[in-house]
């Protein structure tokens, strides 16, 4: 059995950690200046970013479930993890991806992309 890279298993643990609203534990998993973009164009950035993605995913009832292995790419200092999803949000789904960038050992970006 092949282990998962250290970039896909932080991916994991924010997923689950965000899918259970521990603040702590996802601080715990991105970098201080981390940035969060939105479908509008505007991104959150930092822990305070942080706070408002779990704020609005405990609004939304948000929840991802991984729907198959990782792409993992590698770019200057940082990996690029896309992982496919199902995204529930109140109680509707739709199929997209999970992008993370990973940079010294927490994630730096993380975003949902709807599929096309």
């Amino acid at each position: 059995m092949n282990m998962p890279s250290p970039s896909v298993e932080l991916t994991r643990l924010f997923t689950e950690a965000l899918n259970a609203r521990d603040l702590d534990a996802l601080r715990a998993l991105v970098s201080e200046d981390a940035e969060f973009p939105s479908p509008t164009g505007k991104a959150l950035h930092g822990h305070e970013g942080l706070e408002r993605v779990v704020e609005a995913a405990g609004r939304t009832d948000l929840l991802l479930a991984r729907e198959g292995p990782e792409d993992i790419g590698d770019g200057t200092g940082a990996a690029r993890v896309t992982v496919p999803v199902r995204e529930l949000v109140s109680k509707s789904e739709q199929h997209g991806s999970a992008v993370f960038e990973v940079r010294h050992g927490r994630i730096a970006e993380f975003e949902v992309v709807a599929a096309r």
